[in-house]
């Protein structure tokens, strides 16, 4: 069983946990992981009635799937409207060298950001993403001023500001291993 891949500069070491027991999906799995990303606030019975199964059942099954890596963590999504954070903004950034020393102190400074919500490395014409919640846009220039503004690495950043969202979800599809579940049953 897979338990971590690291990739670092372009080599992928894939570590695996010894004496783990190997953990086999089946279709009850993935109605527990797609209930739970539409709501983790369900009760135990309130998730077996969803999936067809026991709260005893499900509490077991729960258990397994964060074990396995397949549940990292329950949250509640606050609203950025109610928390006067209206301005939401999705930030490319291009630098000026590749250096891994140069891209950890940027990375180091976004994390301690309160208005990032998240950070990306890429591909492509530049090297990170970065989404953000600003009050406002004195805010959201303050916030760029200290992340990019002064840093000599950062080449160019451009900002693209939400007027208005189609889609945001941080549900990740489980069709592929249903499609593999399906396979093997």
């Amino acid at each position: 069983m897979v338990v971590a891949v690291k990739i670092t500069e372009y080599t992928v070491k894939i570590t695996t946990a010894p004496m783990q027991k190997e953990f086999l999906m089946d279709r009850l799995d993935i109605r527990i992981l797609d209930a739970l990303q539409d709501d983790a606030s369900l009760t135990q019975a309130e998730l077996a009635e969803k999936v067809g199964s026991t709260p005893s059942t499900c509490i077991r099954r729960v258990n397994a799937l964060r074990r396995g890596g397949y549940l990292e963590k329950s949250v509640f999504l606050a609203s950025s409207r109610r928390l006067e954070r209206r301005l939401k903004a999705i930030i490319s950034v291009a630098t000026n060298s590749h250096g891994a020393n140069k891209m950890a102190d940027l990375v180091a400074r976004m994390l301690e950001e309160p208005a990032i919500n998240a950070t990306f490395g890429t591909t492509g014409d530049v090297d990170a993403i970065v989404i953000g919640n600003f009050v406002d846009l004195e805010d959201y220039h303050g916030v760029c001023e200290r992340l990019f503004d002064n840093d000599p690495y950062i080449e160019r950043y451009t900002t693209y500001f939400v007027v208005k969202e189609f889609k945001n979800s941080t549900r990740i599809s489980t069709d592929e291993l249903a499609r593999k579940t399906s396979e093997t049953a």
